[in-house]
């Protein structure tokens, strides 16, 4: 691998970076986010597997494309390696593997609400309903050392998938060693 290759990705939002925490959500931008932050991920693998294939080809080594073995009238054994060719490591067939991911699950103790706009009148906007999702109580429950049941949790499951059609080159041999 050459020094270039980066082995962790810098992250999106860096731990030091100054926050503000927001105590509920729009349902439907906590989803969307979610979409969002797994579409980011599937772009980092699929760049992450695009980098190594550039680097498989332009990693060249040395390969003996035959060794001749003779055996003499006396029962000796000769070897003879014809000149080795310098090949990428995909033309050998070395390939990275593709990844994707074939689920995802996202698990957040909140309270959910039913919340609608108001206009500048102080009266329902039309088609204003949303589901709210907040953490404020479940949080406040928590401060007060309450037994509350608080449990967050991530999953994601990625499966390998084919390469792409036009990695897997055919390949033919011609001719015979001499």
């Amino acid at each position: 691998m050459s020094s270039a290759t980066r082995a962790f990705r810098p992250a999106l939002h860096a731990p030091e970076t100054a926050v503000s925490e927001v105590g509920s959500a729009s349902l439907t931008d906590l989803i969307r986010m979610m979409a969002e932050s797994i579409a980011d991920a599937q772009v980092a693998l699929d760049r992450s597997a695009a980098e190594l294939v550039a680097e498989l080809a332009q990693t060249r080594v040395p390969v003996v494309p035959s060794i001749t073995e003779t055996i003499g009238a006396d029962g000796s054994i000769s070897y003879a390696t014809a000149k080795p060719q310098m090949v990428s490591l995909l033309e050998l067939g070395v390939r990275p593997t593709f990844y994707q991911f074939s689920q995802a699950t996202l698990e957040v103790s909140m309270d959910m609400k039913l919340v609608e706009q108001l206009d500048e009148r102080g009266q329902r906007r039309q088609g204003s309903l949303g589901l709210f999702a907040d953490t404020a109580s479940v949080r406040f429950e928590r401060k007060l050392q309450r037994d509350v049941q608080v449990r967050s949790k991530i999953t994601a499951t990625l499966v390998p998938v084919p390469a792409p059609l036009r990695l897997d080159i055919p390949r033919r041999t011609v001719g015979t060693p001499e």
